[in-house]
């Protein structure tokens, strides 16, 4: 009954040519392949030999060709990314080139003069101490990070009785910079504390300052603000 069908309807002819509709080559090749026999009876092993044999004797390629690497979808969008990072790094060649020279010649002279930048000048500042808890302390301006400056902040504890005092600094949010240790206080009844402005990042620090006996313990008699500019 199959063969019958499939000789009536040619459908092992319209196979062979390519000319059956997908539902139709799908039926077809499912009973040749669901009934012994079939395809014997049908004589298409033979069909097939006689065609191989003939491509053969033709010199065409009956066998399928391996797929080709740039068939595959992802090899060219590999090469279209490539393509633009090699035109973008060209660009910013290019473009950037004397920027990133100029760049690169400041931090290699930063780096070989390292991060301290000689001071301009010099400056006193006579510091007025705050009682711990007293409200408004008073703010005092060193130098700044682009012109740097020897300062000298001499803190006045004339009304303390100690002689010997401790001096910490440090950054509004909790950064410590230095402490000064077995500060003596000098006949005018001020301290002195020396230091390049340069060496602080641009901020508000506090100034805070002990009376100590010899073994280093004490308490704080005076609080006070400094400021480093930015720029002059």
């Amino acid at each position: 009954m199959d063969a019958k069908v499939i000789k009536d309807k040619l459908l092992l002819e319209r196979w062979i040519a390519g000319r059956l509709t997908p539902p139709e080559a799908r039926y077809f090749e499912d009973l040749v392949r669901k009934q012994k026999g079939l395809a014997e009876e049908l004589g298409l092993p033979e069909v097939l030999r006689r065609m191989m044999r003939l491509l053969d004797d033709t010199g065409l390629e009956w066998q399928e060709k391996p797929p080709r690497f740039w068939h595959n979808p992802v090899v060219p969008a590999a090469l279209a990314l490539v393509a633009v990072l090699g035109i973008g790094a060209a660009l910013y060649f290019v473009l950037g080139k004397s920027r990133l020279g100029t760049q690169y010649n400041d931090f290699r002279t930063e780096a070989l003069q390292g991060l301290l930048v000689e001071p301009i000048g010099t400056e006193t500042t006579h510091v007025h101490l705050a009682r711990p808890g007293e409200p408004g302390l008073a703010t005092y301006a060193i130098g700044s990070r682009k012109a740097p400056t020897f300062a000298e902040l001499r803190p006045d504890v004339r009304l303390m009785s100690g002689h010997l005092y401790s001096a910490k600094i440090q950054r509004d949010d909790g950064t410590f910079w230095g402490r000064f240790d077995n500060l003596l206080r000098d006949s005018n009844g001020e301290l002195r504390i020396a230091l390049n402005s340069g060496a602080f990042a641009a901020g508000t620090y506090s100034l805070e300052v002990r009376q100590i006996n010899l073994r280093g313990d004490g308490e704080v008699i005076g609080l006070a603000k400094l400021v480093i500019r930015p720029s002059n």
